[in-house]
């Protein structure tokens, strides 16, 4: 902008926005935000209202996750604060980029307890990468510019900007350089440390390795092709994490499916056996790593020899050793590093090791007992997955339990991003509000919700923007009636003493048609081949209400447990010890 003349707070704010090319907003009204909302009439980017500005916030990670770019958050102050706390958290837990834009009281009424004032600095500092409160209009511009470059910088993750109401309503006489701003970053540089050195040693030491296992993570999503080149011309097995699933193609001979705690058997087994373990863009989650003090017990043996290890590849440092110390960490982009050991290593045959993978896949592969008059979630899972015709078409977001698990065990992942669902923070109801975001993010594709009843329930208030918006999501309801994952828990870890696990659900068939949403019911599998075709073939949004038997997700992990230690088999008489898991 060349010049203040003539512009308020709240213009500066939608001009930031052209800028970086913004095209979508989620949010809610209110009277602290409705400047910026005044602003924004009439422009080109296109604001979605939700039904509760925490679907506003889950909408936002879903078009982040499918797009790369900032999911744009507008809201007002006191609740419209408060009620972004759960997004904000699970993009920070996640390494999701947003940029939430909040009204504020006045800067006079701040600190008085004004109607619907409430600490938002002090409230979404802990869950974000950076929060600033305006104190100026003439600050804006390069306030917002630092969000963007804070939100997408190293890490991804969320940006919080408070706007007092009458700092959006106040002129400009001039502007604000970055380095007159307390609390700006200053700039926040991405850490890279190309040590080459240790790439070299690294090189020799994957060559020599007779077990070497490669865990995919998150970091490896926009690098894919890399990860896929640097597998197979080292002739190493790859493993994902939930995050990365299909960062590697799960059709190929190499791929060994997700590890840990619900993760693939023979995925767990050889991270265990594996004397060589090379992680790419994971943090160690407790998820993926079972007991630390017994996790990988031959490379921490080769690690003291000098002839293995775990090897981090990791863009953030603070993510180091959080669970585990590995044998040594690189800091920077995956990509970066997969690009160098593609031209330092070599491909090596491993006929044992690959033949005991391939014995351990084919003896011990995901499965489930059929009913003969009932339908199972991983029935339901993996007919979708026949059925899709081209996968690289395709985005799954899911909710947080069983269903999620069994998606992740089931569907046939072959391209990075395709699920999209909530890892760290575990939040149940981000899969109708993900799939919100993503489809509006990639118009062209298409996406499916496989839900639980459970939560579905907590945000099936954006059905309504569903309709209101005619957007074309299908959302695939797994109908036990039940907290179906965490009534497992009940039952191994504290003698089947049930409570606050049993779902009173409404008709999900009449409740998507009082929205003007087309819906389907299926409660037996000789009519799940029809329902699912209809249900993929359906052009417009749809819900499908699976009435499926409560199952267990095995694998499973017990808390406490080394990797190896797995449930196998349905323990039905069998009473666990220890702390459930979380």
């Amino acid at each position: 902008m060349s010049s203040a003349k003539n512009y308020f707070g709240k213009d500066v704010v939608v001009r930031c926005l052209e800028k970086h090319k913004v095209d979508t907003i989620f949010g809610y009204g209110g009277g602290a935000i409705l400047p910026l909302l005044d602003s924004l009439t009439g422009n080109s980017i296109s604001y979605y209202m939700n039904r509760h500005e925490q679907g506003s916030g889950h909408c936002a990670e879903g078009y982040a996750k499918a797009s790369g770019k900032p999911g744009i958050v507008v809201s007002t102050s006191g609740p419209g604060v408060t009620n972004l706390i759960t997004p904000l958290q699970d993009s920070y837990s996640d390494g999701v980029p947003l940029i939430v834009l909040t009204g504020q009281v006045p800067t006079t009424s701040i600190g008085t307890d004004a109607f619907q004032e409430c600490p938002a600095i002090k409230l979404t500092e802990p869950c974000t990468k950076w929060n600033y409160q305006l104190t100026h209009s003439n600050e804006i511009e390069d306030v917002m510019e630092e969000a963007f470059h804070v939100a997408l910088s190293g890490r991804p993750g969320p940006v919080h900007i408070d706007m007092p109401k009458d700092i959006l309503m106040q002129p400009l006489d001039s502007f604000k350089h970055i380095s007159d701003i307390v609390g700006l970053p200053h700039g926040f540089k991405e850490p890279y440390t190309m040590d080459d050195v240790g790439i070299d040693n690294l090189s020799n030491l994957i060559y020599n390795s007779e077990k070497p296992i490669i865990i995919a993570g998150q970091g490896c999503n926009n690098c894919s092709d890399a990860l896929r080149l640097f597998a197979i011309h080292s002739n190493i097995p790859v493993t994902t994490t939930l995050h990365g699933m299909g960062a590697f193609d799960e059709n190929h001979p190499l791929s060994l499916h997700m590890l840990g705690m619900h993760g693939a058997a023979y995925a767990n087994y050889a991270i265990q056996d594996a004397d060589l373990i090379l992680s790419f863009g994971s943090r160690f989650d407790d998820r993926i790593i079972g007991n630390k003090d017994g996790y990988a017990p031959m490379a921490r043996r080769a690690e003291k020899i000098g002839t293995g290890g775990i090897f981090q590849f990791e863009i953030d440092p603070e993510q180091v050793g959080k669970t585990i110390q590995p044998t040594k960490t690189f800091i920077g982009d995956c990509e970066a590093f997969l690009n160098v050991l593609n031209t330092t290593t070599k491909y090596k045959n491993r006929t044992p090791w690959m033949n005991k993978l391939q014995s351990w896949k084919r003896d011990m592969p995901f499965q489930y007992s059929k009913g003969d008059d009932t339908i199972k979630t991983q029935q339901v899972i993996k007919t979708i997955s026949d059925k899709v015709p081209n996968k690289s078409d395709i985005y799954i977001t899911t909710g947080v339990g069983n269903h999620q698990m069994m998606a992740a065990q089931f569907y046939n992942w072959t391209h990075p991003k395709q699920l999209l669902t909530s890892g760290s923070l575990g939040t149940m109801g981000v899969g109708v509000p993900f799939a919100i975001g993503a489809q509006i993010a990639m118009p062209d594709k298409t996406v499916i919700c496989i839900d639980g009843d459970g939560s579905f329930n907590m945000t099936l208030t954006e059905l309504g923007t569903i309709a209101e918006y005619n957007i074309p999501v299908k959302i695939a309801i797994m109908n036990d009636s039940r907290q179906q994952m965490v009534y497992i828990w009940q039952k191994l870890f504290f003698d089947s003493n049930f409570i606050s696990t049993t779902n009173k659900n409404p008709d999900y068939v009449q409740l998507a048609k009082s929205f003007g949403i087309h819906a389907i019911m299926c409660d037996h599998p000789d009519d799940l081949s029809d329902k699912i075709d209809e249900f993929l073939s359906y052009d417009g949004p749809i819900i499908a209400n699976f009435i499926v038997e409560p199952d267990i997700c095995l694998p499973l992990v017990p808390p406490g447990k080394n990797l190896d230690e797995m449930i196998l088999t349905n323990p039905k008489d069998v009473q666990l010890t220890g702390i459930a898991p979380n």
